[in-house]
């Protein structure tokens, strides 16, 4: 589940220079470092591979994982080297650093002389290739800590989607809190977040040596500084659960000991993850601190005229859209609905207000629904996910299509084939030629249903709605003929 606060857009008049430089950084760092990774580790394995040490080591490497008791990791492993998969026996062997210690240490005892002193030339050449790595040689581990490290780490992911998420995750949230705190207060917050994130994450195993990366700890951290900087002011967060995905107000600082319960839940239920829950936890807590104490021992630097004032001339439009969902959340529906309706008088018919109005009037379904049901499809030039809201209320009254005209029904289904199924478009499609709703319109929304299969590679579909267009085109012509 994703809760993210949404409660400003960003304000060029306060130009987040340094979390733009930031993610410029982890940007560069990851297509002009880090991209040679795979090339490092595959060079090693060849060279691995090519000098026959995976049959010397790996009678030795069953026996150091049945000492350390680790049965079902040999049992695997067991069964990729009879299928001869040996590239994945011998990358575990090479990731596993403390195997190669070990070797380090015994292998005059477990070698022939002879092939020993040949091992001990060419393995440390192949393992330092490994360690080259950038996670291995920058990545925090926590029975090696490093003042390096512990900064060295947030800046390195282990592919493009892990990159991805985090900065967009720190975009959306960042910007706020850079002009909320000044640039270098910005800067040394996220470090020292992402800091005791690693710290955190660290102390639930001080024994172990897989190296953790990453910028989610630091990002927490300045999540945590979002919503610590409204406190208890209600503002917008955005959710995204499985397929369900929509906006709430809350106040701010409740969101954030439902942060730490969602990783804490997800760190009980998949501990074995290789996700770091509690660098998480550790960069929520810290963030959350170290806003408080700065509230509290240098409030001068915050600016709080930024977080008060009005973004632009919406202000108004936005404090009726808080005092809707704050009736709403309070189950005050006949003042939420006196609310909406001056809204719409205000601001006109926008899509949100409609589809809140269609849910507090789609109980009794009289005629003021059905107005409005017709008004919220006719809605044009939405979001993507406005059009599955507003798709969602087609499919709620498609049993009984003549509550909708064909005004409705053509907009709809035009919205609709910018979607990945064109199961709605079509359906409408075939209740307006069932219609006869017209040639020139027909045409223009089977054009439209032949453009988006096309963009889907359905190319039964297109081609389909491309005949029925030039047909339609046809018909038309004739009766203007």
């Amino acid at each position: 589940m994703i809760i993210l606060p949404v409660e400003r857009r960003l304000d060029w008049k306060h130009a987040p220079v340094t979390l733009i430089s930031i993610i410029l950084l982890n940007i560069l760092i990851f297509f002009l470092y880090q991209a040679n990774d795979p090339q490092k580790f595959d060079a090693a394995l060849g060279e691995y591979l090519s000098a026959g040490m995976l049959e010397k080591e790996w009678p030795v490497y069953k026996d150091y994982l049945r000492a350390g008791d680790r049965q079902a990791e040999l049992e695997s492993l067991a069964h990729w080297y009879v299928q001869k998969n040996y590239r994945v026996v011998a990358a575990n062997i090479l990731e596993n650093r403390r195997f190669y210690t070990y070797l380090e240490e015994n292998g005059r005892d477990l070698f022939y002389q002879s092939y020993y002193s040949e091992w001990s030339e060419l393995r440390p050449v192949i393992q330092q290739q490994v360690n080259d790595m950038s996670f291995y040689r920058f990545g925090l581990t926590a029975d090696n800590l490093s003042v390096v490290d512990l900064i060295a780490h947030q800046f390195l992911h282990g592919d493009f989607m892990h990159l991805l998420g985090n900065m967009m995750f720190l975009m959306l949230c960042g910007f706020v809190v850079e002009a909320a705190i000044g640039h270098l207060p910005f800067l040394g917050f996220y470090l020292l977040g992402g800091v005791v994130a690693g710290l955190t994450q660290a102390a639930m195993d001080m024994t172990s040596d897989q190296p953790m990366i990453g910028a989610s700890g630091s990002v927490s951290a300045v999540m945590a500084m979002y919503v610590v900087l409204y406190r208890m002011q209600s503002i917008r967060f955005f959710y995204w659960f499985y397929l369900i995905v929509g906006y709430f107000r809350a106040p701010a600082l409740v969101i954030l000991p439902v942060w730490v319960g969602l990783e804490l839940l997800k760190l009980w239920h998949d501990p074995q993850s290789n996700v770091a829950f509690m660098a998480h936890v550790g960069g929520f807590v810290a963030g959350g601190v170290l806003i408080g104490l700065l509230a509290a021992f240098r409030p001068g630097i915050l600016n709080t005229e930024y977080l008060e004032s009005p973004q632009d001339d919406g202000e108004a439009a936005r404090q009726q859209m808080s005092d809707i969902y704050n009736a709403l959340e309070k189950y005050r529906f006949e003042q939420a609905y006196r609310l909406i309706q001056q809204a719409l008088k205000d601001q006109g018919p926008r899509f949100e207000l409609l589809f809140l109005r269609h849910n507090l009037l789609k109980i009794r379904k009289g005629d003021a629904w059905k107005k409005n049901l017709n008004l919220l499809l006719r809605q044009t030039h939405l979001s993507d996910e406005d059009i599955r809201l507003q798709e969602g209320v087609w499919k709620e009254v498609a049993a009984t299509p003549e509550l909708v005209g064909n005004p409705a029904l053509l907009a709809a289904a035009q919205n609709f084939t910018q979607l990945d199924n064109l199961v709605s478009a079509e359906q409408i499609f075939a209740l307006l030629k069932n219609r006869h709703a017209g040639a020139a319109k027909l045409g223009v929304l089977a054009n439209q249903l032949s453009a988006a299969g096309k963009r889907l590679n359905y190319t039964d579909t297109s081609e389909q709605y491309a005949a029925l267009a030039r047909q339609l085109m046809h018909q038309q012509m004739g009766a203007a003929g």
